[in-house]
């Protein structure tokens, strides 16, 4: 399979809902319980890469198979150089073809090149896949919050995990 990684689009909206909305219909992976609107995410597009990168994966056929994008931790100023990065791919996208890997690494490049410097992981403390993937990719876990979510009648905990990628000498963001 042939992936193309590129910037999101306001016209990828509609895919980008389809591949959330399915998480937070069915799934732990995500606390969200209802699926915003396709507007809300053309908003989400355009304000996020403001001052992050937000991106998707493609096929060979040009269709949206995943999504990566970071956004602040905090709202505190002295938060500004640390990102909570977030990472979908399509429930029907083909699995152990390196989308997620793909994505994730331009995600990392990507901030690290505008002067950031962790990147933050929160994931569902059940989430084995997840929680392998970004070990793999050197986090390591910084907290666990059991029972903090209350979703399809179950509490979940999370678990954060960071990577540092950037030097922290420099404390300048080119954004």
């Amino acid at each position: 399979m042939n992936i193309t990684i590129r910037d999101a689009q306001v016209s990828d909206a509609a895919a980008i809902c389809e591949i959330y909305g399915y998480y937070a219909a069915h799934t732990f992976v995500t606390f969200t319980e209802d699926n915003p609107s396709v507007e809300a995410y053309e908003r989400s597009i355009l304000e996020t890469k403001k001052a992050y990168p937000y991106i998707v994966a493609c096929d060979e056929t040009g269709k949206v198979v995943g999504m990566a994008y970071a956004g602040r931790v905090r709202q505190h100023d002295a938060y500004r150089f640390s990102v909570e990065s977030t990472i979908y791919t399509a429930v029907d996208a083909p699995k152990q073809q390196g989308i997620g890997t793909l994505l994730y690494d331009e995600l990392e490049k990507r901030l690290s090149d505008m002067g950031y410097k962790f990147m933050y992981g929160v994931i569902t403390d059940d989430n084995e896949p997840s929680i392998q993937f970004h070990k793999a990719r050197g986090f390591e876990e910084v907290g666990h919050f059991e029972n903090i979510g209350y979703k399809f009648g179950q509490w979940k905990g999370i678990v954060w995990y960071r990577k540092q990628i950037g030097s922290l000498d420099d404390m300048t963001l080119n954004i």
